[in-house]
C-alpha cells in the first residue's frame, strides 16, 4: 500500500507570473531555473543508488508542474509521469491523489482534446514558491 505524505504551508496570496510587473519576470525566471536544477540533480542521485531509494514522486512532479507553469508550458499527464521517475500506475496514483488534495487541477489540451494537461493550483504554486526562495537563501548562505 502506498501512503502519501504532503505538508504545505499556504501563504497570503502574492502576485504570479503574468500578474505581476514586468521586472519580477525575471524573478520568476530565476524561480523555474532553481526548481529545474533541483529536478535535474534529483535525478542524478541514480548514479549513486537504484532510483527507487530515493523516490518523492508526487513532489517531482509538483516541480515539473511549478517550472510549466512559469514558463507557460503545458504538462501533460504523460509527461508529469515521466517526471516522477516512477512507474506510470504508481505515478497516476501520485496524481489523483494530488488532485484530491487539491494540488493539481485537470484540464483538456485546447488544441488536441485527446490530451489533459495538469496544472499546479494558485495555492499550490504560491507554496512551492515560497520553498524554492527558502532553497534559494540556503544555498546563498553557504
Amino acid at each position: 500500500m502506498t501512503q502519501f505524505y504532503c505538508m504545505i504551508l499556504l501563504p497570503e496570496s502574492e502576485a504570479q507570473p503574468g500578474q505581476s510587473d514586468p521586472q519580477a519576470s525575471g524573478d520568476w525566471q530565476e524561480r523555474a531555473e532553481v526548481a529545474s536544477r533541483y529536478l535535474k540533480l534529483r535525478a542524478k542521485r541514480s548514479a549513486i543508488a537504484e532510483a527507487h531509494l530515493w523516490s518523492d514522486p508526487a513532489w517531482d512532479i509538483l516541480l515539473e508542474l511549478f517550472v510549466g507553469h512559469v514558463k507557460g508550458k503545458n504538462i501533460t499527464v504523460t509527461s508529469a509521469c515521466l517526471a516522477a521517475r516512477r512507474p506510470s500506475t504508481t505515478s497516476l496514483r501520485y496524481i489523483d491523489r494530488m488532485l484530491q488534495e487539491g494540488l493539481l487541477q485537470r484540464e483538456r489540451d485546447p488544441i488536441d482534446n485527446r490530451k489533459i494537461n495538469l496544472r499546479i493550483t494558485d495555492q499550490a504554486f504560491r507554496a512551492v514558491s515560497d520553498w524554492v526562495d527558502a532553497l534559494r537563501e540556503q544555498i546563498a548562505a553557504v
